[in-house]
Parts: structure tokens; C-alpha cells; sequence
């Protein structure tokens, strides 16, 4: 974790500064330079130990791989140890930019034999290298290079290097090891240090450690922060360490994995793999990467190296780097999926050629011949280690190809052809489509379809992307995949060969239940693998997304969903899917089968069916696994299983069981809208799943500022009796709280346990004038309600969301005698709105839901200021038995810009009646949901959104409830 360590310690100082030196670059194995040679020629090769670099160029520039993902905050200087083993004159220096500003220090000579050269650097600010330079005088240069440090003037604190102690350098534990930590103290003179900090589990467990110590300067201390820690799965450290009045603080994450079972592949198993690049590192980093991918019980790599690596030139091949990563990740029995493409410049058209831009020539389309012959001469050398090959990635965006689906489908025939031909066992994907939502970079949405339905038979399986969060995901596949396989008349199977969701914005927790809801999913209609994109983050800037989708760190820290893929893997590899099961609404769930065991996936993607699920079985035993894979045993008695579903997914797995059916819940709530300081009626439907009378104890406990009345109560209850209690609950002003704690117990038997029951939390509408002189009811401007549809997409990661000026919003809702009245103050830095009428969800506007009481569907309302100037509304959806055309009449809209603050206000007034609304339902609550759609140009970019629902347009019951006084 050396260059994260950086960005902890070389932070501007208050206390009296020290000097301080800190590790930089090994010139190792972990290390991945590119090099050049000006005005002659040269060698840079790996020397035992750093690397030897030789030649006779006046100037040599080598370039780190992570010069360019890496600032550090102005750093005093640089010290380079090496050895001259040439005579001739020689010097060495830094070049690199301060704030954007390019610099280059000044040339420290070198002498014959060993040197320690201090580089001074006098730049302030986010420094970032771009190359370290060796300038001779062309006689010759033979230069070891050791290793280099960074120089620092520090507050004391900041002289201290803290970090997980990882020999392996992998942040993965094995149940019971012991965590240790290592502190070193990297000022030039020795330092007292307190270091408080704690660790703390994904689901909150926390272990809290402290150590105090003196160090000599260069000393490290390792000491055990957890000898045994007590759950597996994710957890992150904390801490602070003080010294000298000052103090600094970092973090980490790290995860705890058991072992996993023994696994051995057979034909039509489902297929766990990740994506990954690791033709992108370092040759040690490569290594790092299949030891985590194995450890995490990852069967396939997708990856590739480009085709104009592969054959240089027309008469040259040089399979040398795949050859390493094939063979590599072999070892680890892992199996890689490769790829055909990109285009080669030397058989790219000639009109592109000779272009400057690598993306101009690589997603050209081939010549045929040579196209035929690249095919055919790389799956010939990958046959026996390369089963799986897939032509082309993401056609059907620009960024990736710039052709038409005829142009793809003679790439298609020509490549299925060739490699029937060359190997008949061989599997063909197709090119991995991106998706088939709103993506700006699709130039035909109808590639997909044209490409399955006119060139299905050119391969053997049906790769699909689709980037997204879940719920988007799965309408994707529900609404419009699996009907455009069945329109084109496909007839192979479907791979969900590239998808996940970023957690750019510290969104890691929902990516987390991403995975384990996508991949099961995906895995229940039909698809015969996974691949997780990526194995690990591209980098560290925040608002980057391809810095963000991996299970790992970029310096190989664990993530949250690293610990979900290996749950997945540990439990559902070699499953067999069995179906898909009928809860309440809200809640989706799956049935598996795996070595004679159930295993049922399930989750409330609603969060509000209150109650548990009973499951009858023949079950020998029953736990419950959480995301991180912690087992806690369920009660089995009278045949039935009891437990709660929450918005956490889990899985219940039911021992030896050849059966798992779903009895009705022996409990299901029905909450009124719980404003602060206002009784609100909760109501309980007791059922009595067991085949015996039985009776049923409930006892609600007041806490977090939500207390029920009676707390407590009893009914028996008949085998499929059930009986309506009522409760009376309040919630205090200042609670949070969006569930009441309900202690359950059916005596007689052994079930008892604890629910978190979901209320109905409603936002509190003031009476007002109109002035909105008040706290907003709702303020968007934070990154996990933002939808990017940019970030799947590397050529659009300049569009995606950059913070609160990009897009956020203020929102005001008000009543008046008759009329519902809507009030956005919009923050955008570019408004743009081409549309108008249907289309202005394209551009610039708001996109709201109303929920009517005792009606099913919802009210879809759009609000645009076009460019012109002048509003404009639409009404795209309207509840059963009521009018869309009449209800468009009733909006009174007026917008107001700002161009100066780039502020857009948008007034929209409703006429109750005509949205079928009266005084009485906005008094007792109704639901109300609002996204904000962002389009700074030529594209929606995304939107920001007050809750999931109306993009999907579905999960009306999530939607925000309001109450108005």
C-alpha cells in the first residue's frame, strides 16, 4: 500500500516540521515501466536487485505505470539510490506537473559507482511524475537503479507510515488469523506515537485497540490489533495516530475468508468469472491478481490483449504477454475467456490509417484477410488453453467500433468461420453487447437486435453487459433482452459476460447487494454465467468511475463486494437453479439446489413487507448466511422454517432438504404514515402456519424514539387461522428510525426471535405562502442517488456526476384550497432542453410520481424550460380510471433560470381533482417520488433521483410518503 500510504503522510503540516523520508519505488516486479530512448538506443531490464538500464540515448525517460494515477502533496524532494557502472558523464532528474503545471528539476550528476541522489523539488501543491529522466552525454550510460523515497517536511504525525501488516501483501485473512498492524517511523530522528483506531465488521461490529510506543528513526513495530476476529466477510480499519501535539488518520479494508469447499467444474454448471486487465501491470501485480481471483473461487478471467499487440505488423506475431497471463492464471485453475479485437493500425482502412488517434485506427473495421488470418493464427496457438473466445467488445457503442451491424456481422461470419474451421470445440461469443437501456453511446438502438437476429447462428452463446444498478438491470433484462431474443428467434444461451455497478461516491455498501442480486438474478432467466466487472479498481480518483467497480483496490485492499463473490462461489458453485418464489410484494427470492442442500436467495427490494416467511420442509437443519457469509442457525420445528426478509439479501439454507415450500406468513403488518408526534395505526395479521393450534406472543419494544401501544399481545390460533391485531405507534420528533422492534414467540414450540418491523416513516408537509422561506422537504445532492448511465462507458467518464454544482436540487411541496403546488430550485452547470411534449425526459427536467390513494399505477408527470424559454409539461402515465390528457391540462408550470448562479426554478401547480387527489389524501399521506435528469449537450447523462422507482417505473409503495398539514 505504498502510494496510498503517501497521500495519508504528506499532508500540509501545522505542527513544527521533520524531516521524513518514505518508501517510493522497489524498481521490482511490482513495478511496470515504459520506456524511451531519444537521440540513440537503450535497455531496461530487471536486475537483482532493481534494474539495469543501459544504452547509449543522450535521454531516457521511464514512465511507472502509476505515475499517472497518483498526486502527492508536495513532497520536499526525491532520493534515488543507484550504482554508475559506466565512466562516461551521467546525470538524473525528475519531471512531472504541480497543480496541471509541468516542471522539470534540475540534473543531479552521478559519479562511478554507488550514488544517493537527493532531487530537491520546490513545487507546491498535487504533484504527480510523469518519468524519471537519465541525461549522458551519448558515450554510454550502465546504471543500476536501486529503489527511490519520497522527502517530506512533516508535522510529526504525518512522519509515521501506518498500514495493515500483509506479508502476502493480499488484505485476505483465513478465519482465526490474527490482524496485526505495522507502524514505521520514517522521520530522521526518533518519535513517541498514541495510536487509537478500531475494527469494524460490514454489519457493525466493532473492535476497538490502542498502542503507544517510541521508534528510532527507520523502526517499525508490529503488534496484533485482533488475535482471532469473530465474523467473516468484510471489515475495515480505522485509526489515528498522534504525535507531537499533531495527529493523522487513515484507513483500510481488508476481509476474512474460510476456506472454500472443494469444486470441481462439469458441463452446463453456471460460470463464475470476473473481468480483468491485467495485461495493464506488472508482471507481480499479475500474480497478485490470479492468487486474490482464486482465493475468491473465480473460474473464468475475461480479458484479452489487443490484436495490435499481438501481430505488430503483418508479418509478425508475438503472443509472449498472453502467453504469460493464460498461463499464468492456469496455474491458479483459472480459465481465460478471450477476445478478438481491436483493429491493428496496419489493417485498418487507409483512410484512418496514419490517424493520431488510437481510437481512430483500433475501431476501424479490418480487412477481411487479415482479420481471417489473425483469427485463425491466434486461436490455433491458444488451442488446448483457450476454450472460450469472443469477437469483438461492445459493438454496439461508438467508443468501442466505429462500424454497422452488417459491418460486425461480416467480422461475425468471417471469425465463426475461421475458428470452426481451425478448432470445432471451440465456443464463440458474441462481441459483448453493452446494453439496452438509455446509454448515449448507442448510435443504433436496434444494433443488438439486427446483429442476434441476422447472425445468432454464427455463435454459440449470447453475451450481455448492462451496466446498472439491480433494479434498472433487471428491467433491462425482463423488458427488453429476453423479448429481443425471443423476436430475433435466438436459440443459444445468454452470458452476462461484463456487468456491475461503480461505487463511485462511497457507494461500496450497494454495490455490495448489487452483485449477489444481479448474478442470482441473472442466473433465475436463463443466463450461463457472471463475470463481475472488474477485479480491480483502474485507480484512485474519486470521480472516476472506472476507479470504482473493482472487488479490489487498486494496491489490493479488499472491498465489500469482494466478500459477496466469495459467499456466492462458496455456496452456489455447481447449484442448480430451481426456481423463483411467489413472496410478498416487494420481495424477490430464488431456489437453488447444491449437494442435496436448499438454498433460497432472498431479499425485500422494497423494504416494507413487514413480517417473516415460513418455509415447509423436510429440511435435516436450517441457517440463515449473510452477504459476508456468517451462518446463524434457524429454528426447524414441525417441519417449517421462520425468517424474516430484509432489505439485506441473505440466504437460508435448508440441509439435506428435497423440499421447500412456502406456507403463509404467520405474520404481515400494515403501518399508517408515521409523522413525528402524531399516533399513527399499525396493524398485525397473525396466521397460523403450523399443523397444530398454536399460540403467538408478541411484544413490541420501545426504542430509537418509536414506542407501540399495547406493547404487548397474545392470540391462538387455529392450523390456517389468522386474526387482525391493532396498535397504536408513535415516533418522536428527531427519530430516524424506519422500523419498530417486535420480540415474537410461539409457545409450545422452539420458534422465538426478534423482526424489525417497517413503518411507514412520512415527511411532515408545513402550511405555507408560497415564499418557501424553509428547510427544503427534500434536498438531491448526494452520490448514491445519483444514476449514471455515462459510467459503463470509459470514453463518457467525463460526464459522469462531479458533485453538487453538476446537478442537486432543492424541493418544496405545498397545499392550497384545491391545488397541489411543486416548487425545484435546480443547481446545474448547463441546462440544456431540445425536446419538448414526449421526448423532454431526453434533456434538461424533472420527472415526478403521484401515487393515488386506492388506484393502481401512478401518476408520471414531466416538467421541462425549453430552450426557448418557455415551459412545458407532459403527462407520460396516469393511474387506472383516470385521464392523462385532461390531467396535462391542470398543470400550471412557470421556470425561472439563472444563468449567472446556474440555477433553474421550476413552479408547477396541479389541480387536485383532475388528478383524481382530494384534501382528505394529502392530509392522511400520499407517495411522491422526483428525478432529475441531466443533459449538458448532446446526451442524458444520468439523473439524480429522490428514491428508486420512477426511471423503472416500478416500486410505487417506496416511493416517499408525504403528509401535508
Amino acid at each position: 500500500m505504498r502510494f496510498l500510504a503517501l497521500l495519508f503522510c504528506l499532508l500540509p503540516a501545522v505542527c513544527p516540521a521533520v524531516p521524513a523520508e518514505f518508501p517510493w519505488l522497489g524498481f521490482d516486479r511490482y513495478e511496470l515501466y515504459n520506456n524511451s530512448f531519444y537521440s540513440g538506443k537503450g535497455t531496461a531490464e530487471p536486475a537483482e536487485p532493481g534494474m539495469r538500464v543501459r544504452g547509449n540515448a543522450r535521454n531516457i525517460i521511464l514512465r511507472e505505470r502509476k505515475f499517472s494515477l497518483v498526486f502527492h502533496r508536495s513532497p520536499a524532494g526525491a532520493a534515488i539510490r543507484c550504482t554508475l557502472h559506466s565512466a562516461g558523464k551521467a546525470g538524473i532528474r525528475l519531471l512531472g506537473t504541480a497543480d496541471g503545471a509541468a516542471f522539470k528539476t534540475e540534473v543531479v550528476p552521478l559519479v562511478p559507482g554507488d550514488n544517493l541522489c537527493r532531487i530537491a523539488l520546490d513545487r507546491k501543491g498535487a504533484v504527480k511524475f510523469e518519468g524519471i529522466e537519465l541525461v549522458s552525454d551519448g558515450s554510454g550510460v550502465d546504471l543500476t537503479l536501486h529503489n527511490a523515497a519520497l522527502l517530506a517536511e512533516t508535522a510529526p504525525a504525518g512522519a509515521f507510515e501506518v498500514g495493515l501488516d500483509l506479508p502476502a501483501r493480499l488484505a485476505l485473512f483465513s478465519p482465526g488469523d490474527p490482524v496485526r498492524v505495522r507502524v514505521t517511523n520514517r522521520a530522521d530522528r526518533p518519535l513517541p506515537f498514541v495510536l487509537e483506531g478500531k475494527l469494524t465488521a460490514f454489519y457493525g461490529t466493532s473492535l476497538p485497540f490502542r498502542r503507544e510506543q517510541t521508534l528510532a528513526p527507520g523502526e517499525s513495530a508490529v503488534f496484533d490489533v485482533a488475535e482471532k476476529l469473530p465474523l467473516n466477510g468484510h471489515w475495515t480499519i480505522d485509526w489515528t495516530i498522534r504525535s507531537g501535539g499533531d495527529s493523522q488518520g487513515g484507513k483500510a479494508g481488508f476481509a476474512v475468508l474460510p476456506e472454500l469447499p472443494p469444486y470441481r467444474p462439469r458441463k452446463g454448471d453456471f460460470a463464475f468469472g470476473v473481468c480483468s486487465h491485467p495485461n495493464r501491470w506488472a508482471a507481480g501485480e499479475q500474480e497478485l491478481e490470479a492468487q486474490a481471483a482464486a482465493r475468491l473461487g473465480v473460474r473464468y478471467l475475461r480479458s484479452g490483449v489487443d490484436w495490435s499487440q499481438i501481430q505488430p505488423t503483418a508479418e509478425r506475431f508475438d503472443f509472449d504477454r498472453f502467453d504469460r497471463i493464460v498461463d499464468l492464471f492456469g496455474r491458479y485453475g483459472i480459465e481465460v475467456q478471450g477476445m478478438f479485437g481491436f483493429c491493428a493500425r496496419w489493417a485498418a482502412p487507409e483512410e484512418t490509417r496514419n490517424a493520431p488517434s488510437y481510437h481512430a485506427w483500433s475501431r476501424a473495421k479490418p480487412e477481411l484477410e487479415a482479420w481471417k488470418r489473425y483469427v485463425e493464427t491466434t486461436a490455433r496457438h491458444f488451442r488446448g488453453r483457450i476454450r472460450i473466445w469472443e469477437i469483438w467488445n461492445e459493438p454496439d457503442l461508438y467508443a468501442f467500433s466505429h462500424f454497422g451491424v452488417e459491418d460486425y456481422l461480416d467480422l461475425a461470419k468471417a471469425a465463426s468461420e475461421t475458428i470452426r474451421r481451425t478448432d470445432p470445440e471451440l465456443v464463440i461469443f458474441t462481441g459483448g453487447f453493452a446494453g439496452l437501456g438509455s446509454h448515449p453511446g448507442r448510435r443504433d438502438p436496434d444494433f443488438q437486435f439486427k446483429a442476434m437476429r441476422d447472425g445468432w447462428k454464427f455463435f454459440d452463446v449470447h453475451a450481455y453487459h448492462g451496466h446498472a444498478n439491480y433494479a434498472t438491470y433487471a428491467r433491462q433484462i425482463d423488458e427488453r433482452l429476453l423479448p429481443l431474443r425471443e423476436k430475433a428467434g435466438v436459440q443459444i444461451p445468454w452470458y452476462a459476460n461484463e456487468t456491475a455497478v461503480s461505487a463511485i461516491g462511497g457507494t461500496e455498501r450497494e454495490q455490495a447487494a448489487a452483485l449477489f442480486k444481479k448474478l442470482l438474478f441473472s442466473w433465475s432467466r436463463g443466463a450461463v454465467g457472471y463475470n463481475w466487472y472488474d477485479l480491480r479498481n483502474d485507480g484512485y480518483a474519486p470521480n472516476d468511475p472506472e476507479h470504482h467497480f473493482g472487488l479490489l483496490t487498486t494496491d489490493f485492499q479488499a472491498k465489500p463486494v469482494l466478500s459477496v463473490y466469495h459467499m456466492l462461489a462458496r455456496y452456489f458453485r455447481g447449484a442448480k437453479y430451481i426456481g423463483e418464489l411467489e413472496l410478498p410484494e416487494g420481495c424477490d427470492g430464488f431456489v437453488f439446489e447444491n449437494g442435496g442442500d436448499r438454498l433460497l436467495a432472498v431479499w425485500n427490494e422494497a423494504n416494507r413487507a413487514g413480517g417473516i416467511i415460513a418455509v415447509s420442509t423436510d429440511a435435516a437443519g436450517a441457517e440463515r448466511i449473510d452477504m459476508m457469509g456468517n451462518a446463524t442457525p434457524l429454528t426447524l420445528s414441525d417441519g417449517a422454517v421462520l425468517t424474516g426478509i430484509t432489505a439485506e439479501p441473505m440466504v437460508i439454507r435448508l440441509v439435506k432438504a428435497a423440499r421447500s415450500e412456502l406456507r403463509e406468513p404467520p405474520f404481515t403488518f400494515t403501518a399508517g404514515a408515521a409523522v413525528p408526534e402524531q399516533p399513527f395505526r399499525l396493524a398485525a395479521t397473525v396466521a397460523n402456519p403450523l399443523a397444530r393450534r398454536a399460540e403467538f406472543k408478541l411484544r413490541f419494544v420501545p426504542e430509537n424514539g418509536v414506542a407501540v401501544t399495547p406493547g404487548e399481545a397474545a392470540v391462538t390460533l387455529a392450523p390456517g387461522e389468522r386474526k387482525t391485531l391493532e396498535f397504536t405507534g408513535l415516533t418522536r420528533r428527531g427519530s430516524k428510525a424506519g422500523a419498530v422492534r417486535l420480540d415474537y414467540e410461539i409457545p409450545g414450540t422452539s420458534f422465538s426471535g426478534t423482526l424489525a418491523v417497517p413503518l411507514r416513516p412520512a415527511a411532515r408537509i408545513p402550511a405555507g405562502d408560497g415564499k418557501y422561506r424553509r428547510k427544503p422537504d427534500f434536498v438531491l445532492d448526494r452520490p448514491e442517488q445519483v444514476v449514471s448511465f455515462c459510467e459503463g462507458d470509459p470514453s463518457l467518464r467525463d460526464l459522469v456526476w462531479q458533485g453538487k454544482d453538476d446537478l442537486s436540487a432543492a424541493i418544496f411541496l405545498r397545499r392550497e384550497p384545491g391545488v397541489l403546488e411543486l416548487y425545484t430550485a435546480v443547481s446545474d452547470d448547463v441546462h440544456v432542453q431540445k425536446e419538448q411534449g414526449t421526448g423532454i425526459w431526453k434533456g434538461d427536467g424533472i420527472q415526478f410520481a403521484l401515487v393515488v390513494p386506492g388506484r393502481s399505477g401512478a401518476w408520471k408527470i414531466g416538467l421541462a424550460r425549453l430552450d426557448n424559454g418557455r415551459p412545458d409539461s407532459f403527462v407520460w402515465e396516469s393511474p387506472s380510471g383516470l385521464d392523462a390528457k385532461a390531467a396535462a391540462k391542470a398543470i400550471t408550470l412557470t421556470t425561472h433560470r439563472d444563468e449567472a448562479g446556474r440555477r433553474t426554478a421550476y413552479r408547477a401547480r396541479l389541480k387536485l381533482d383532475a388528478f383524481g387527489l382530494d384534501d382528505r389524501m394529502l392530509t392522511e399521506g400520499i407517495r411522491f417520488n422526483l428525478l432529475i435528469n441531466d443533459n449538458d449537450g448532446n446526451l442524458r447523462e444520468g439523473f439524480i433521483q429522490l428514491a428508486p422507482g420512477v426511471s423503472e417505473w416500478k416500486n410505487f409503495e417506496r416511493f416517499p410518503l408525504v403528509v401535508f398539514d
